[in-house]
């Protein structure tokens, strides 16, 4: 008989939860009941240290061991090996990767990880808030504002389809129609934006850039004409500010786009512009192939990559970031984080830092950035000294799946849990937690049962809208999935329209515009009260947080001073309560 037993969540069994600080001391508890002697090693990066026989009660033999850890933020992974007269046998994390309890192992055991970080602050401002993503040209418009670059093509109905790939003059998706949403229109949105218990705005990019999408950059230092100007994006801050809400901007560095002051393919801007001039400025931010063909991203020619540690380009992109907080704005979204240098990543936070020590800094990482692996690097990201925190798509997946019943209540907790530990706490607080992004499908789409259409051609994603029978359910699944994002710790974000009852699958159709005046009521109410409800309960805001599975259900238990509060979901009967 041989039975072991560890829990890396339970801190009988490791005394520190979760990610720890550099130069922690962390005591381990192995327990192994066997009816013969035993011997017990903590195996850690390669390295075994013994683990001392503290108590021997009967066959149960109760080890510790006490261990530093690295004084260099990092990755430390371990797992125990339990010798015996007869055999060595080796206990360590689950084949799903989650932690907490592990399992045995003959031979080849999988590791726990901790992460390891030094000592960083994030900001206490954004913890409890409530965000709201804006794609800017599809939210609201005053008047249209044309573009002194480019004769755009500006849709006459606000509430008709974007275009598609038949609908442009070259029959390319070119993502260059606009509605003529502007920052004005924000401003004049304010109070209802507020009404939903809103305190932070994400918008997505502002700068010059040809598309509608922004993520092509033209000029990191003006705002897009037809959006406004840096007056009336300072006056949006200004005005926000009064309704106790914040201002954070998407930046995309990892390219820029090729109709730019900087690349000038098109030889619009005249200015020096890299790809028609060997001796440019701006010629060493890009790499260029002998025969004239140049990197871009994911191989989309309209998006040159950068090299974004060279020096002109990162003086001039910091620049822009001083330029943007004297403007008023609180933070920064940034773009495809996986594909920046750690190095960047690391001095964009210092020049952020010393204009704005709260200002935030939130990466678009789609997996668990505690471990994640990009272009063949462990990144650095939780590490003290690049971001303060992350987009939450891990849970974003867990609760969609949770609600569409592919996964049961211990594996959603598994993967909630296993965030919450990989994570260090002062990002974990700031973690943005959304079920709609400008990047996936509508959450009532989704819900509806659609997302298997989502590799359709755009043409026939054109029109999936849900039936009738299809919309009962999906908005009983939207209410559930909803409370449930409510009660997780972190920082809820909602997605521009998801509110109204916006359906779409992938882009376009997931960035229509905002249907001002044919709102779905009934979804429009049931946002406004679930956020307001979070918006005014301090538990789910500041609360501790403890989350179990019970006879099939998911246990969420949040306190905070004197008050607690328990909530129950049922994904089988889609209903939540709380005592």
């Amino acid at each position: 008989m041989l039975e072991i037993y560890f829990n890396s969540r339970d801190t009988t069994y490791k005394s520190l939860f979760g990610a720890v600080q550099s130069g922690s001391t962390v005591q381990f508890r192995l327990d192994v009941r066997c009816d013969a002697p035993v011997e017990a090693y903590i195996v850690i990066d390669k390295s075994k240290h013994r683990m001392h026989l503290e108590k021997l009660i009967k066959d149960l033999s109760i080890f510790r061991v006490n261990i530093q850890v690295p004084s260099k933020p990092g990755l430390m992974f371990y797992h125990f090996e339990i010798s015996t007269p007869y055999h060595t046998v080796y206990y360590g994390n689950r084949s799903d990767t989650y932690q907490g309890q592990g399992v045995k192992y003959d031979k080849n055991p999988l590791d726990y990880q901790i992460t390891v970080y030094d000592n960083y602050n994030t900001p206490d401002w954004i913890k409890g808030r409530i965000m709201y993503q804006i794609f800017p040209d599809r939210f609201y418009k005053e008047k249209i504002h044309k573009s002194p670059y480019w004769d755009r093509i500006f849709h006459s109905d606000w509430y008709e389809e974007p275009y598609i790939e038949e609908d442009f003059p070259g029959g390319k998706m070119e993502c260059s129609d606009f509605f003529g949403g502007n920052l004005q229109g924000i401003i004049k949105k304010l109070d209802y934006i507020k009404s939903l218990g809103v305190g932070v705005i994400y918008l997505n990019p502002i700068y010059l850039a040809y598309s509608n999408h922004r993520y092509d950059a033209a000029d990191y230092m003006s705002v897009d004409d037809t959006l406004g100007t840096k007056s009336d994006l300072k006056k949006l801050c200004e005005e926000a500010k009064k309704k106790d809400i914040f201002i954070i901007l998407d930046m995309v560095f990892s390219h820029t786009g090729s109709d730019s002051v900087y690349f000038d393919k098109h030889k619009r801007f005249n200015k020096d512009g890299a790809f028609n001039n060997p001796d440019s400025p701006y010629r060493s931010w890009y790499t260029f192939k002998q025969d004239g063909t140049y990197e871009s991203w994911w191989g989309i020619e309209t998006l040159p990559n950068t090299v974004e540690t060279d020096p002109g380009f990162m003086s001039h992109v910091f620049d822009s970031i001083r330029q943007w907080l004297s403007l008023g704005v609180k933070g920064f979204r940034l773009d495809v984080a996986d594909e920046l240098p750690d190095k960047f990543i690391r001095e964009l936070r210092k020049v952020i830092k010393s204009c704005d020590k709260d200002a935030i800094l939130i990466g678009e990482v789609w997996e668990d950035a505690s471990n994640k692996v990009s272009y063949g690097n462990r990144r650095e990201y939780l590490y003290g000294y690049e971001l303060d925190s992350v987009m939450n798509y891990p849970y974003k997946n867990a609760i969609i799946d949770y609600t569409l019943n592919k996964i049961n209540a211990e594996s959603f907790v598994r993967r909630i849990e296993i965030i919450r530990e990989n994570y260090p706490p002062q990002s974990y607080e700031c973690l943005m937690n959304m079920l709609g992004t400008h990047d996936v499908s509508r959450i009532l789409s989704i819900m509806g049962g659609k997302g298997n259409l989502e590799k359709l051609p755009r043409k026939q994603q054109k029109g999936v809208f849900l039936s009738k029978e299809e919309y009962n359910i999906a908005f009983k699944r939207l209410s559930f999935c909803l409370q449930l994002l409510m009660c997780l710790p972190g920082v809820p974000s909602v997605y521009y329209a998801d509110e109204a009852g916006s359906q779409g699958l992938k882009d376009p159709f997931n960035r229509k515009t905002y249907p001002w005046g044919r709102e779905d009521k009934k979804i429009l109410d049931l946002y406004k009260r679930i956020m307001n409800n979070r918006c005014n309960d301090d538990k789910l805001k500041y609360g501790s947080f403890a989350i179990r599975e019970d006879h099939g259900l998911v246990i969420i238990t949040r306190k905070y001073q004197n008050e607690s509060c328990e909530y129950t979901f049922n994904n089988r009967h889609l209903s939540c309560s709380h005592s």
